[in-house]
């Protein structure tokens, strides 16, 4: 049972999770009209506005002195890299198929800190790794009726790798920064990359589709705060387990926003996603409590 002490930032959590979620139907909701990266662009930018008020809220507003720049700057540009192909992907695939696919980078991460972090990989993680990766070969209907787009897949796949390098790179050098001030930065980073990507040039956009585009900058940026207050919060094995609303909300919002319901094959690849993140938060909590 969960303890009390864990329900507020569990909530936190949760809800900052949906709020990605959310951020990644709006791209792709505006994504059939505009170019992804003039998005991308927007999304990041108004994205700052929550993330702000959060690190100046925790560092005050001489934040952005003693900040290694060069670290700030090689993170944003991989953040950057994972952020597009991300989101490519939402824009070929059902949500059903984004996140379990998205939830290969925590697997991904445990190999990787392995070799450069010298974390210890034991049975159970090796055994999660496996099962996780079966499950999204599964969600991706390589046998199935072929509707998936395997270069959707590959978009989201890439994306993953950049993301668990850029949490790798800032387990490794946690010392030159803190979660919100990486938050900050990378974001600084998207927008300058993207901003010149498009070289100034802005397709012109209806009013509401810019207040829409403005909403999924904030939702990023809310969720992005409110899931670094949910990692330092919570023990590893509840936070891992909160993420899955992930799973859940982008099954739903494909239904209900783009009449997408997963197939017999997503719904066997995602059963199968979680049942890797049980064995490895679970299992793997219990060895070490012994």
């Amino acid at each position: 049972m969960l303890d009390k002490k864990f329900i507020l930032p569990s909530t936190i959590s949760f809800i900052g999770f949906l709020f990605l979620v959310s951020m990644d139907s709006v791209i792709k909701i505006l994504g059939e009209t505009y170019s992804v990266i003039q998005l991308l662009f927007l999304n990041a930018l108004f994205s700052l506005i929550p993330l702000f008020f959060f690190i100046y809220k925790k560092h005050g507003f001489q934040f952005y002195k003693k900040q290694n720049y060069t670290f700030q700057f090689i993170r944003g540009i991989i953040h950057t890299i994972g952020f597009l192909f991300v989101l490519k992907g939402v824009l070929l695939l059902p949500l059903s198929v984004v996140y379990p696919v998205l939830f290969t980078s925590p697997l991904m991460l445990l190999v990787m800190s392995h070799f450069f972090l010298s974390d210890n990989i034991n049975i159970v993680r090796v055994i999660a790794i496996l099962i996780g990766f079966l499950g999204v070969v599964i969600s991706a209907e390589p046998f199935g009726t072929n509707n998936v787009s395997i270069l959707g897949v590959s978009f989201v796949f890439v994306g993953a790798f950049c993301i668990a390098i850029t949490h790798l790179i800032t387990r490794k050098y946690n010392y030159l920064t803190s979660s919100y001030s990486a938050a900050f930065f990378s974001m600084i980073v998207s927008v300058v990359v993207f901003l010149f990507s498009i070289n100034f040039h802005f397709e012109p956009m209806t009013f509401i589709d810019l207040l829409l585009s403005m909403l999924g900058g904030a939702f990023a940026g809310l969720g992005i705060s409110a899931v670094i207050y949910g990692s330092q919060t919570l023990p590893s094995s509840v936070f891992g387990l909160t993420s899955y609303i992930q799973i859940i909300f982008g099954i739903l919002l494909g239904w209900f926003i783009f009449n997408q319901l997963p197939t017999l094959y997503n719904y066997i690849g995602i059963l199968i996603v979680i049942s890797a993140g049980v064995i490895l938060f679970y299992f793997d909590k219990s060895q070490k409590n012994s």
